[in-house]
């Protein structure tokens, strides 16, 4: 497994220099703060209940390199914040894992001119990383309920990722130093089969406890809204270098 996280790591810098190579003059560095909420769907055969409390909320902020006049720039960005994604479903309930996650993702943008506004489309790769912050009972009854990871197997916190989505730039702001974006975007993670083993145990009123085996596995395609701030710096030439 971990030959296969180097490659993909190697495929997203070689992507990342791919992108980076053709801009290597007349360019301007542009940061970007904000804040997203997420919806996850983790798609699977353990799983049938469209709703288990997974509302995700984040922070995130990113670097590009934005040319002058340009109609395409890349942009590198990091969300951190915290998930929910379910392990299995008994009955009218699910067992379900809490995570902090952070996405790492670069993105290529292409960027659409109107006459009072701007859209940015884009799209990327990169990684998802998930941190393991314990078990929760989600659905009617759930808080009568404990529940505990009795053992775990090949656990894995990192899987690929890919993401696209469109940002719109309204008025005023447009082509200014200091804007503010609205988005949405759709990331999609592949949890790889047999790469994350849970036993867990959920013990119920009246003494009952039901034990499962079961894989964190499937496809987590999340469609979400962001708000974020961006604010771009222009990079001054002095004896004939860019500084």
């Amino acid at each position: 497994m971990a030959s296969k996280q180097s490659k993909y790591l190697k495929l997203v810098f070689a992507v990342m220099g791919f992108m980076f190579v053709p801009l290597l003059s007349h360019g301007q560095i542009e940061f970007m703060s904000g804040i997203d909420l997420s919806y996850p769907l983790l798609l699977n055969t353990n799983n049938t209940k469209p709703n288990y409390g997974q509302i995700t909320f984040g922070i995130k902020g990113g670097v590009a390199y934005k040319p002058t006049n340009t109609q395409f720039f890349p942009i590198l960005y990091a969300a951190y914040g915290r998930t929910r994604l379910p392990l299995k479903q008994f009955g009218q309930n699910v067992a379900a894992l809490n995570f902090n996650y952070t996405n790492v993702m670069l993105n290529e943008n292409f960027i659409i001119h109107f006459p009072k506004s701007e859209l940015f489309v884009f799209g990327g790769i990169g990684f998802s990383s998930l941190a393991n912050k314990g078990l929760t009972i989600a659905g009617p009854g759930g808080e009568t309920m404990n529940s505990q990871i009795d053992s775990t197997a090949n656990v894995n916190k990192v899987f690929p990722a890919m993401n696209l989505g469109f940002e719109y730039i309204y008025g005023e702001s447009t082509g200014k130093d200091l804007y503010l974006g609205m988005g949405l975007n759709f990331q999609y993670i592949l949890l790889l089969n047999d790469r994350n083993t849970y036993d867990i145990s959920v013990h119920q009123m009246g003494g009952i406890t039901n034990s499962y085996h079961v894989n964190l596995t499937g496809n987590v395609i999340s469609p979400g809204f962001y708000i974020c701030v961006h604010y771009l710096v222009h990079i001054k030439k002095k004896h004939s270098y860019y500084l």
